[in-house]
């Protein structure tokens, strides 16, 4: 049985998740309306932008999480380095489509994609993976 401290204390990270989940999804919804005030910019310049601007961002992140030993080991491993390159084209690519799909105006479409998205993986991974999902999921 969990003392009160404990349940306290499980309450407040609980909380805590809630408003992180809900400044995020506060945030995603509202890029597209920065998107469209950028959508004068370059695709590349845009793209570039959030680039530069994440490699600070992650290290402050990872600093402040204490994470800078995993970073160290993930580094010296090249198959590590080599999916990391993997990720961020493809990473790349998704953001290339979401921030020209925003400036040709094609905001709902992209929206309805990025809803839909993790339906399909979920499919895939159990039609082609042979991933088994109880009722719940």
């Amino acid at each position: 049985m969990a003392t009160e401290p404990d349940q306290l204390d499980a309450d407040a990270k609980a909380r805590r998740g809630f408003l992180l989940a809900l400044g995020a999804y506060l945030l995603w919804g509202l890029l597209p309306f920065y998107m469209k005030a950028v959508a004068h910019l370059p695709l590349i310049e845009v793209i570039s932008h959030r680039i530069v601007w994440s490699v600070p961002i992650a290290a402050c992140v990872l600093v402040w999480a204490g994470r800078t030993a995993d970073f160290k080991a993930a580094i010296r491993s090249p198959k590590s380095i080599a999916m990391a390159a993997l990720t961020a084209t493809l990473i790349s690519v998704n953001w290339g489509i979401y921030v020209w799909a925003i400036a040709v105006d094609r905001t709902v479409e992209t929206a309805l994609g990025y809803y839909i998205n993790p339906l399909v993986v979920v499919v895939v991974g159990a039609v082609l993976l042979g991933e088994r999902l109880d009722r719940l999921q």
